[in-house]
C-alpha cells in the first residue's frame, strides 16, 4: 500500500508491502510534481493508496487526477471523525479538527500509553493534548517560527480573523478559531513554552512531549519538558488506520 501525507507546501509518500516500510517519497508542489510522483509510484507493487490531506480544491482534483488512473476506486481519503482507535476528538465539530492533527493524535497511543503534548512544527506549529484514557482535550495553533502572519493568515484563509474566539486563552481551543494564538508582539519561541507549562497542568501525571514536523528540534531546545521527536507521526496515525 502508499500512503499520502498531503501537507500544505510538501507531499510525502509512503510504500509499505509485508508489514514493512520499503520506499519513500517527498516533494513541494512546484512544477510538475504530479510527473514526479506518477514516476515513484511507478513499478511499485501497491493496490491501495491512503491519504491525510489538507489542500485545497484545486491541488486535491490534481492529486486525484494523479491517483484515480492507477488505483481506481482504491482510494481512501481519511478525514477527522468523533471516535477512532480509541482516542476521542475533543472539538465540538469533529470534522474541523485538522487531519493532520488528528492523524498525530492516533498515532500516538501506540508510541506511548500515559498523556501527552503532542506538537507539530511546521509552517503552522499545532499542540495538542491527549490524555491516557484518549480524549482530547483541544490544543492550540500558531505560526511556525518562519511563518509571517501574512503567510499563517493564507494558510487558514477560510478562517475569519475577526471571529471573537481568536483571542489569548486560558484554556486549550476546542475550534479552530478558539485554537488559533496570534500575539504579534511575540513569536512562538516564548508563547510555545509557556502553552506546553500551563497546559501539563490539566493532566494528572506528567505528561511526555511527541514532537513532530521540521522544526522539531528547534521545539525541542526551548521546552522544559522530556520530549520525544517521532519525524514520521502522521504517516504512522494513517498507518494505523489503514491497517485496521
Amino acid at each position: 500500500m502508499i500512503l499520502l501525507d498531503c501537507g500544505n507546501r510538501y507531499l510525502k509518500a509512503q510504500f509499505w508491502t509485508a508489514g514493512r516500510l520499503q520506499a519513500s517519497y517527498a516533494g513541494a508542489y512546484n512544477s510538475g510534481w504530479q510527473q514526479s510522483l506518477e514516476h515513484w509510484m511507478q513499478g511499485l507493487a501497491a493496490t491501495h493508496c491512503y491519504l491525510a490531506s489538507v489542500l485545497d480544491t484545486k491541488r486535491q482534483v490534481e492529486l486525484e487526477q494523479c491517483l484515480v488512473p492507477r488505483f481506481e476506486a482504491a482510494v481512501t481519503r481519511f478525514v477527522p471523525v468523533a471516535k477512532a482507535l480509541g482516542v476521542t476528538n475533543g472539538y465540538r465539530q469533529p470534522e474541523c479538527l485538522g487531519v493532520d492533527r488528528w492523524m498525530t493524535l492516533l498515532a500516538a497511543p501506540e508510541i506511548l500509553p500515559g498523556d501527552c503534548v503532542v506538537i507539530d512544527a511546521g509552517s503552522a506549529i499545532t499542540l495538542d493534548l491527549l490524555r491516557a484514557d484518549g480524549q482530547h482535550l483541544g490544543g492550540a495553533i500558531l505560526p511556525g517560527f518562519n511563518t509571517s502572519i501574512d503567510h499563517f493568515r493564507h494558510i487558514f484563509k477560510y478562517i475569519d480573523f475577526d471571529h471573537p474566539d481568536i483571542t489569548e486563552t486560558q484554556q486549550p481551543g476546542c475550534s479552530t478559531e478558539a485554537a488559533i494564538h496570534i500575539d504579534y508582539a511575540r513569536n512562538a519561541i516564548e508563547i510555545l513554552p509557556e502553552l506546553v507549562n500551563r497546559w501539563s497542568q490539566l493532566f494528572d501525571e506528567d505528561a511526555t512531549v511527541l514532537l513532530a514536523g521540521g522544526d522539531a528540534q528547534r521545539v525541542q531546545h526551548i521546552l522544559e519538558q522530556a520530549s520525544r521527536i517521532v519525524p514520521d507521526l502522521v504517516f504512522r496515525g494513517i498507518h494505523r488506520l489503514a491497517r485496521q
